[in-house]
């Protein structure tokens, strides 16, 4: 079999997006089959960086013009947010259309392959339905993110992107119901994508997010000394995940037991926005934040092993997402600490792997402080676990196979789901 995979993000790339396609290829590979990957040079800084080699493995790389000027502006913050609101605000269907373009033009000239799959984000790849790039049953998409369905449901600051949600939504209906079949890594995703006709209900599939057993099934490290809270990926500085809520608590926290102020640190891997530092000199907590660099993949799976207390931090307005870190929190066996939607699919499946006691209303400091505090009493009875909860379902061993076998029947009619919760 030979698969031709489009994404936006490959490893060595440290875009959380990333880590899903390099999972599927890598099984693709041990499987026997062929694969290309068509991908942009986000986090490579070098030709020879690829960290995954094999003689049946092409990378192609194509240059992003968006993201080259994102680079070069990263050091002037006001210039980057311009050039954001810019390209996001008048490009179609998204940012990375210069990016798509390119990738599907030279399709156009590439030999066929047995199944082509492609990673959404960026909407952009969408065009290839209307672009006349061979779109046919042999084509998978894979969501990771909402695309319409959270259009719709949020305000736009840019006018333009007001008057192209309905051609937004027309682009992606008239390319999903082209394709074998659309996969979903939430199941709310799917529903709504659904429920708005954008995909036909038969060719879907919920296939989650997945850990990487060869990972997380080795004896783990022992965690790092001290009462620590470990957050990894972005914090959003126009508020959709704001971490106010969570500092907040922490400071309450702190204000209540003072005792711990020498052992409480919060760890940051990522990018930090700095109109976050307003808020954590107010709060009196300088002393507790330590900002470590964005991590590369390898090295994500190592922090995420040794972390004492894992954060996760979801808005309201993200109950159709499914963070791509939270099964990786799960594979670390490690306590989390939850800030999520009550009632939504991500707190559901805390429930469901034994963590629902360390889940918090997103909005509710009280709440927060309130697990903290147990939190800090299991740590100074030297009893800070992660609940032994059923987690098996969202590793790579139970879903990769499931992954590989709707690939492999993407062009016949859909067969009864198995081994799926939706």
């Amino acid at each position: 079999m030979r698969l031709r995979v489009l994404t936006h993000t490959f490893p060595p790339s440290a875009h959380p997006n990333a880590k899903r396609p390099f999972y599927v290829v890598r099984h693709a590979l041990a499987e026997g089959w062929e694969v290309e990957v068509w991908t942009s040079p986000w986090g490579v800084l070098s030709p020879d960086a690829e960290c995954l080699n094999h003689p049946r493995l092409t990378i192609r790389r194509f240059e992003d013009p968006v993201l080259r000027w994102q680079q070069r502006l990263r050091p002037h913050p006001r210039l980057l947010r311009w050039w954001a609101y810019l390209t996001g605000g008048l490009m179609f269907p998204d940012a990375c259309a210069g990016w798509a373009r390119k990738v599907l033009g030279a399709l156009a000239g590439a030999p066929p392959a047995d199944r082509t799959l492609a990673y959404v984000l960026p909407a952009s790849l969408l065009m290839a339905g209307r672009l006349g790039r061979g779109v046919d049953r042999t084509w998978v998409f894979d969501y990771q993110e909402p695309v319409s369905p959270q259009q719709l449901r949020v305000q736009r600051r840019s006018p333009l992107q007001r008057l192209w949600r309905r051609r937004l939504a027309a682009l992606e209906r008239d390319t999903l119901h082209q394709v074998g079949r659309v996969l979903f890594t939430a199941a709310a995703n799917q529903r709504a994508y659904v429920a708005m006709g954008l995909a036909p209900a038969a060719r879907t599939a919920h296939v989650p997010y997945f850990y990487d057993t060869g990972v997380f099934d080795r004896p783990a490290p022992p965690p790092r000394q001290g009462f620590e809270v470990v957050y990894f990926g972005t914090f959003d500085w126009r508020g959709a995940r704001s971490p106010r809520t969570f500092l907040e608590a922490l400071a309450g926290f702190l204000r209540r037991h003072p005792e711990a102020r020498a052992e409480t640190r919060f760890r940051f891997h990522g990018q930090w926005p700095p109109q976050c530092d307003e808020q954590v000199r107010a709060l009196g907590l300088e002393d507790i934040l330590v900002r470590g660099p964005v991590l590369d993949h390898d090295r994500y799976l190592e922090e995420v092993r040794i972390s004492p207390i894992l954060l996760l931090v979801i808005s309201p307005l993200h109950d159709l997402y499914m963070p791509s870190k939270i099964v990786d929190y799960l594979g670390a066996r490690r306590p989390i600490l939850a800030l999520v939607p009550p009632g939504s699919e991500m707190h559901q499946l805390l429930v469901a792997a034994g963590q629902g006691s360390h889940c918090c209303d997103p909005m509710e400091a009280a709440a927060v402080v309130a697990v903290l505090e147990r939190m800090w009493s299991a740590y100074r009875a030297g009893a800070l676990e992660a609940p032994r909860g059923e987690i098996r379902f969202w590793s790579s061993e139970v879903q990769l196979p499931v992954y590989l076998e709707h690939l492999r029947a993407a062009p016949m009619e859909p067969a009864p789901a198995h081994g799926l919760r939706t």
